[in-house]
């Protein structure tokens, strides 16, 4: 049966005593053991965002009217950006609640733009890189978008051929990022703007990860491709401040050049009984938490701060892929600019299965598909455990090339899911799957999934797939039972 709420209501004490156990499955970040998710500006700035979210905690900006210190605080947010961006005059934007909402704004906002420009649109489409973040193919299944993918080229650039020829009448955005995501590096986004002047079409960066790190490395003097509206073809950029921003999570911003552009990300419904419903974003309520706790680390980092975080970060970073390229058994993926990048093997042990060893030690790394490697976002928090990282991959590395019975039997559960996946009649894997994806929602760590991505890199871009991941969400998403 589905648990209840308690009949009496527990103390404050009870409460937290049981929110300290639950924390004690979640991976340490604190330590810098997760290289995603979290960006950690150290303890006394994120005891300035605390503060501020606490102190707005309740208050909602869906209306700027009623909370006029919010919107003071959002155009704030906004000018700083737009300083950042070398935005033109003309330039505005909307805080929003993560990267994927100013992705989907962005998306809504060029497509209802192209259809009001050209009534005669059929069957809209968006071109983007293959590494471009799926918010966009998100933001396409809402709007009812065709993807027209691009594949990248050994030096993980679009096919840039590929890519013109892609592009029609029904085009209503092309995407470049910077960086992208997977391997961190920086599409040509010179060419991408030019490309957009010719065919007159919207051009959308991607800088989420970026966008609150390249302008500090550039003014530091390191060499980072021009990303901003100094680009002329950019109609939009979205930039996440939770990320290297180091802002609350759920803050973010998507700019425009113009504000005709903006509009068509609006929304405003005149002709309900409860009165006049205008939204500036997707979500209706707005955490002014989010608001409050951004304007916050702005202004107490300032720009020598983010400076300051920036060079530590890199260094930090290069630390780390100097390391991972003096190990024979691996090797950093293609030449990252920035502090985000991926690792894959030589040939000689398997990825994944030290990501596996690296889980066991505490240690959270995402997997990746094409090719196998496992991805590193390094932030400030990463900075003072970058040696210990180092180590433990040296160690995690000698374990794997150590001859064992574990060794062995993780080797063959893999290449019996492998084989699997090509052999097996459709029910039969399906089966497979099925148990693949229990083990995984019911572990409390990543820590022997080696076998599942096997099985995942066998059936990349098959239904069976979607199939199987639709289960582990649906299996990792239900109530409580008692």
């Amino acid at each position: 049966m589905f648990k209840q709420l308690p009949e009496k209501g527990l103390d404050k004490a009870q409460i937290f005593s049981h929110l300290e156990d639950l924390k004690k499955n979640d991976a340490d970040w604190k330590k810098g053991r997760v290289f995603s998710l979290v960006f950690h500006p150290g303890d006394e700035a994120s005891e300035v965002v605390k503060e501020a979210y606490k102190m707005y905690s309740s208050e909602n900006g869906l209306n700027p009217t009623v909370f006029k210190s919010l919107k003071q605080m959002e155009n704030d947010v906004i000018s700083f950006t737009a300083s950042l961006l070398h935005a033109p005059e003309t330039a505005v934007g909307t805080m929003t609640s993560g990267g994927t909402e100013s992705i989907i704004s962005a998306v809504k906002a060029a497509k209802k733009f192209a259809m009001d420009k050209n009534k005669s649109l059929s069957k809209p489409n968006i071109v983007l890189p293959e590494s471009a973040h799926p918010a966009f193919n998100k933001a396409a299944d809402y709007f009812s978008l065709e993807v027209r993918s691009v594949k990248c080229l050994g030096a993980l650039e679009p096919d840039l051929e590929q890519y013109r020829s892609f592009i029609d009448g029904n085009t209503v955005m092309i995407v470049g990022s910077s960086p992208a995501y997977p391997h961190g590096h920086i599409d040509p986004l010179e060419k991408l703007s030019e490309l957009a002047i010719e065919k007159d079409l919207w051009f959308h960066v991607d800088a989420c990860v970026g966008g609150f790190l390249l302008p500090f490395l550039e003014q530091l003097g390191h060499s980072v491709p021009v990303f901003d509206f100094r680009l002329p073809g950019v109609s939009s950029i979205s930039l996440d401040i939770h990320k290297y921003g180091y802002g609350p999570k759920g803050s973010s911003v998507v700019f425009y050049r113009n504000s005709e552009k903006r509009k068509k990300q609006f929304f405003v419904y005149t002709k309900w009984i409860g009165g006049l419903y205008v939204s500036p974003s997707i979500s209706g309520t707005r955490p002014g938490g989010a608001i409050a706790g951004s304007w916050a680390i702005m202004n107490f980092l300032g720009t020598e701060g983010y400076k300051k975080m920036a060079q530590e970060t890199l260094e930090a970073a290069q630390k780390i892929q100097r390391a991972v390229n003096t190990i024979p058994e691996l090797q950093v993926t293609g030449n990252p600019l920035t502090t985000i990048f991926s690792i894959k093997s030589t040939g000689k042990i398997d990825i994944y299965r030290l990501g596996d060893e690296l889980s066991i030690m505490g240690w959270h790394l995402d997997r990746q598909l094409t090719p196998p490697t496992l991805h590193m976002t390094i932030s400030y928090g990463h900075v003072a455990y970058a040696d210990e990282f180092i180590r433990d991959l040296k160690l995690a590395v000698e374990k794997l090339n150590s001859t064992s019975l574990e060794n062995i039997g993780d080797s063959l559960k893999q290449t019996l899911v492998k084989q699997g996946a090509k052999l097996l009649p459709e029910s039969w894997l399906k089966k497979l799957s099925e148990k693949s994806i229990e083990n995984v929602a019911s572990q409390e760590s990543e820590s022997k999934s080696a076998p599942l991505y096997g099985l995942i890199g066998e059936l990349s871009g098959s239904g069976t797939l979607e199939d199987m991941v639709l289960d582990l969400l649906d299996n990792m998403n239900k109530p409580s039972k008692v």
